[in-house]
């Protein structure tokens, strides 16, 4: 192999391989043959020792002299294409050679079907993420025209046990049964399942996966690590457990049909799924590793020739990666190799340790080629942001979306409206997220939202009346015109907001 051939990372690894003699990794294991005869001389273990003491030091020096012109290539060519950065953060790396290797081995799509989905005329397609999905689709669609539409059938819609019978329906699907949206039924439920079924079922799955907490995870117990942001835990054993495979399956289903996405889920997840790698930055560690991102930023920030060992945390890390003295003083040369190395500190945190489970999604996200066609239409970061992920919103956000009916409103209905948008005024965005997800099913509001006003019924008491009634799949809520004042709509959309609740305020039709 050349050294243009090699990129720092497999650089780097191939070093480790060679000063501390270990054998193959695992996922190399297939390539050795095991039919070719040992024809190396035998040499006792005395001559042995003087050879290696003899030539250590050579080969050490060596092999970090390789490692340095290839990191000064590697600079060249970087300044010919990047613009300057600044020394707080990094925005553009290079692909990880050992993440492709196993993410290779991971995914092997089917290349004959990804290009028969693009043999059409959508060139002009342009980079809308929602676009892309609805064309992917129709043509899932046109291919497979005879895609059975499976039914879930749930006993309860008591959250674990909804949760179980979910994940057991999904573990029978094949492939094909994901094309079509699968329908929900209830026991003992009326259902006309128009979509609303099914959005809050996903969400109620998708938020009880955020939450699932298991001893045999390893670690804390938690599937998903993180806060408010939530990333697939590194000890969870994806050789034993379900749960992964499920979860992407799912997370598919979310996608293509349009139903809530988790909004807790970290960005990282496709980042890596889309080989994204390089938009990776400190920010995205700091979420995750304190420690780790206090590590990679002194690093990022250090004068060239720094003693690495000075900095908190180095040693120890260092130690963990079995890098050598002399590798620390390549490290430290320059500018650039002390930016390298802080981004191999950040891979190694979010990406390198928890490899197999990442994998495990991906490969279930990539159903039909799907990741791949979202890479050939170029879909970044900034899309999956735009689209997936709503910031805070505001009031105002949704009282864009309201539209009521009637077109036109009587004096009573005119006034129960100006209180309506007053009690919307006073919300916080939690409260506003919540409101949007009854009515909507999302987090956040996604088309316009239909405001009806509920006819009056003589067998109804008061307190049925008033309470507004959710359709999610029509983005609709019914609101009654016989509030008496201000104070008392205020109090009556305030119980819906509460969470505390059960999920009992919308229909599912």
């Amino acid at each position: 192999m050349q050294n243009d051939d090699l990129d720092y990372d497999f650089a780097l690894r191939l070093q480790l391989e060679l000063l501390n003699q270990e054998s193959l990794p695992n996922y190399y294991e297939d390539e050795i043959d095991e039919s070719v005869e040992d024809t190396t001389p035998i040499i006792d273990n005395g001559q042995n020792e003087r050879r290696n003491r003899d030539s250590s030091v050579e080969n050490d020096f060596a092999i970090a002299m390789q490692l340095q012109q290839i990191l000064n290539e590697e600079t060249l060519e970087e300044n010919e294409e990047t613009p300057s950065r600044n020394n707080i953060e990094f925005e553009n790396y290079e692909t990880n050679s050992d993440t492709e290797v196993r993410r290779n081995d991971a995914i092997k799509p089917n290349r004959k079907y990804i290009e028969s989905l693009n043999d059409e005329d959508d060139d002009d397609l342009d980079q809308d993420l929602k676009t892309v999905i609805t064309q992917f689709k129709n043509k899932l669609f046109e291919k497979n025209p005879t895609a059975p539409r499976r039914i879930i059938k749930l006993s309860s819609r008591n959250q674990l046990l909804m949760f179980s019978e979910f994940i057991e329906a999904i573990k029978r699907f094949r492939d094909v049964d994901f094309i079509q949206r699968p329908k929900i039924e209830f026991q003992h439920e009326p259902v006309a399942d128009y979509g609303g079924a099914f959005n809050d079922t996903v969400r109620q799955i998708l938020d009880t996966f955020m939450s699932l907490e298991n001893p045999e995870y390893g670690g804390n117990g938690r599937l998903f690590t993180g806060d408010n942001s939530k990333l697939i835990s590194s000890t969870a054993p994806i050789s034993v457990l379900d749960e992964l495979n499920i979860f992407g399956d799912i997370l598919f289903l979310a996608i293509i049909h349009d139903a809530p996405f988790p909004v807790d889920l970290d960005i990282i997840l496709f980042k890596y799924c889309l080989d994204l790698e390089n938009t990776i930055t400190l920010k995205d560690v700091e979420r995750f590793n304190p420690l780790m991102y206090n590590l990679a930023r002194e690093v990022l920030n250090a004068n060239p020739d720094v003693d690495l060992s000075t900095i908190d945390g180095f040693d120890q890390w260092a130690e963990d990666k079995e890098i050598s003295k002399i590798q620390r003083q390549v490290y430290s040369r320059s500018k650039e190799n002390l930016r390298k190395l802080a981004k191999e500190i950040c891979h190694d945190v979010l990406i390198h340790n928890r490899i197999k489970q990442l994998n495990a999604i991906k490969l279930k996200l990539n159903k039909f080629g799907f990741l791949n066609i979202l890479k050939d239409k170029q879909i970044k970061i900034e899309h999956i942001k735009d689209y997936f992920y709503q910031g805070s919103i505001t009031f105002d956000d949704i009282i864009r979306k309201l539209v009521f009916s009637p077109a036109n409103l009587s004096r009573r209905q005119n006034t129960v409206k100006n209180w309506f948008i007053e009690w919307l005024q006073t919300q916080e965005p939690e409260e506003l997220q919540e409101f949007c997800r009854l009515v909507t099913g999302f987090n956040h509001p996604r088309e316009e939202i239909t405001v009806v006003f509920k006819t009056y019924v003589t067998r109804e008491n008061r307190e049925a009346v008033l309470t507004p009634r959710f359709s999610t799949c029509f983005s609709e809520m019914k609101i009654s015109e016989y509030f008496n004042s201000r104070r008392e709509l205020f109090a009556i959309m305030n119980a819906q907001v509460n969470k505390d609740l059960h999920d009992d305020r919308f229909t599912v039709a």
